[in-house]
């Protein structure tokens, strides 16, 4: 025993199924030690109780005799006699497919284990802590099939044959950087000074990392212009795990840390692919400022057991997701109506949630079940409050100064190493801005009030109506799921059918097939659709195949057809930005500072 965790797994043999791990604790002063498995994990807004996929736990003394272990709850393990502690073993259920039900860990937070060909660990789902000892080092060993490569942030890494040994100064930098294991498929790229991997694992080779850095390569580069021309870091790494099947959670996407981030996505062909990977992965990367340059103390001493959340999540996550689009934008990546288009979904998105839940309330208590129902308004209403202070601190600074300035200015106050007080975030950016930002924060991110998006928007010549009348072809009002099951899209809601729908006599649960004539997938349907929405015509012929449930559940197929009509419809949230010939020279001015156009 030393002075160190030392935690060796052996990922070319599991036992049925769940992998061992093996640790030699470091030395225990305390008669009585309790060992923790996570409770919660920094960037995810759920108790997942990592410890229910925990078994077989043993603890032995020096002399290699068992020891008295109790379990008072389902993450952690009381060790009586903790002196003579001299080894621990137990066995780890992956939860990408685990029989352990609800909560289902949302897989970039999770683990998975496919003997030979991929392991991912999130290391808080193997490997935990001791009260009072998580500043300790830690030093992890991981014997892997000699074809292995793994994917990771960590530096300082030693071989010996076919073990990797890494040293790690404490349990937050162990959870903060997640390993994948697969066979090498990788790319690197040089954004200033800073080095970043990109690793892919794509079981039927439909998309690989080359492919991945070409795509995100300008993004990156954006961004680090958007930053002030360097970025606050020297080595990044993008970890990308390809599913062939769906999740069993149903959802796609990515999780943060300070010096990577995780992404489970479907394996299509990449082109389809292509601004869903620079959308997803500008946001992440957006977090090496929020949280790592940016943050409070509650996340800089994050506590694994008994969380307690901040109130930001506007910042860590709105403002992170509005940068994430403003940067596109801003360096030429997109176009105008692009983005307007974006700005319109998270408005629409943002009406199903709560408009008068305060922020800061919902950020404190998003754990809790009533809060935790309005957590995703912070990727929808959480980036249009990032994108209406953007606006109020132009209009305030004539132009000069927004939340790109913001960002930076914050940086220098805090940093890494230095958390901010949560009550006191506000004051200090009113401090380094306006007063009248004080007022901003007060009715919109505290209180809860509707967003003014017709004032802010109208000074760059963006035209906000909450309501507005309009005459021409749909497609019925329905709406639309995916089904990662069959693989089909599917009339998920009839509740506001036209007239145009009602005469196709769309039902709840139709599963599509055919759009048109077209085999209608997730590669192909935003190019079918589009194609015949542009073309089409009053009095011309809409075919739709579908799969209906019958009676005992049997599908059966049907065609369904009306001809189109011209429908009259309230239209909701619209957004229209001017042209440039109906723009007042402030205007112009404006929509110049704020979106570079």
């Amino acid at each position: 025993m030393g002075s160190s965790y030392q935690f060796a797994i052996d990922i070319t043999h599991l036992t049925g199924g769940k992998l061992a791990v093996e640790l030699s604790p470091p030395q225990m002063e305390q008669d009585e030690i309790v060992y923790h498995i996570p409770k919660i994990v920094p960037g995810t807004y759920e108790i997942y109780d990592f410890g229910r996929f925990v078994s077989d736990f043993h603890a032995t003394d020096d002399q290699g005799k068992e020891m008295t272990v109790d379990h008072p709850d389902v993450n952690s393990w009381k060790i009586s006699n903790s002196r003579h502690l001299a080894h621990i073993h137990y066995l780890v259920e992956n939860s990408w497919h685990s029989k352990a039900g609800a909560p289902l860990v949302f897989e970039p937070a999770g683990t998975n284990l496919e003997e030979g060909k991929n392991v991912v660990l999130n290391n808080h789902g193997f490997f935990g802590f001791f009260d009072g000892m998580k500043r300790v080092t830690y030093q992890l060993s991981i014997t892997r099939p000699a074809d292995f490569y793994g994917s990771t942030s960590l530096t300082g890494m030693q071989t010996k044959g076919q073990t990797d040994t890494y040293t790690i100064a404490d349990y937050m930098k162990l959870v903060d950087a997640p390993i994948m294991y697969c066979k090498p498929d990788t790319s690197i790229i040089r954004i200033g000074d800073a080095q970043v991997l990109v690793s892919s694992y794509s079981p039927n080779h439909m998309i690989n990392a080359s492919f991945i850095a070409g795509t995100i390569s300008q993004v990156l580069e954006a961004q680090k212009e958007y930053l002030g021309g360097k970025l606050p870091i020297e080595k990044y790494a993008f970890i990308f795990y390809f599913n062939d099947q769906p999740t069993l959670t149903g959802n796609n996407g990515a999780l943060e840390h300070n010096l990577s981030s995780f992404y489970v996505l479907p394996e299509i062909k990449g082109e389809y692919l292509k601004q869903t990977l620079r959308d997803v992965v500008a946001h992440e990367f957006f977090h090496i400022v929020t949280p790592l340059s940016i943050h409070s103390e509650e996340i800089a001493d994050f506590d694994f057991m008994h969380p307690k959340m901040s109130e930001h999540l506007w910042l860590y996550e709105g403002m992170t997701e509005y940068s994430a689009g403003l940067v596109q934008i801003k360096y030429g990546l997109i176009d105008l109506p692009t983005y307007v288009g974006m700005l319109h979904d998270k408005i629409i998105n943002a009406s199903h949630f709560n408009d008068t839940m305060s922020f800061t309330e919902m950020s404190r208590h998003v754990v809790e079940k009533r809060y935790h129902e309005q957590y995703n308004n912070v990727y929808q209403k959480g980036a249009l409050i990032g994108m209406c202070l953007d606006i109020k601190l132009r209009k305030l600074s004539d132009g000069r100064y927004g939340i790109q300035e913001l960002l930076q200015d914050l940086s220098k106050s805090y940093g890494r190493e230095k958390a901010f007080k949560d009550d006191e975030l506000f004051d200090e950016i009113v401090r380094l801005t306006y007063p009248e930002i004080g007022e901003f924060f007060r009715h919109y991110v505290m209180d809860g009030d509707p967003l003014p998006f017709k004032e802010l928007l109208g000074y760059a010549g963006i035209d906000y109506s909450a309501r507005q009348m309009t005459k021409g072809i749909t497609l019925g009002a329905f709406e639309l799921g995916y089904d990662t099951l069959t693989r089909h899209f599917f009339i998920s809601g009839t509740s506001h059918l036209d007239k145009f729908g009602k005469a196709m006599s769309y039902r709840k649960g139709d599963q599509i097939l055919k759009f048109n004539g077209a085999d209608l997938n997730l590669q192909n349907a935003q190019e079918v659709i589009t194609q015949f929405i542009v073309s089409a015509k009053v009095g011309d012929e809409l075919k739709v195949d579908i799969l209906r449930p019958g009676r005992r559940g049997k599908m059966k197929s049907k065609q369904l057809h009306a001809k189109l009509i011209e429908v009259e419809s309230e239209e909701t949230n619209v957004l229209e930005a001017e042209a440039d010939d109906l723009m007042s020279p402030g205007q112009k001015r404006f929509r110049k500072a704020w979106i570079n156009q």
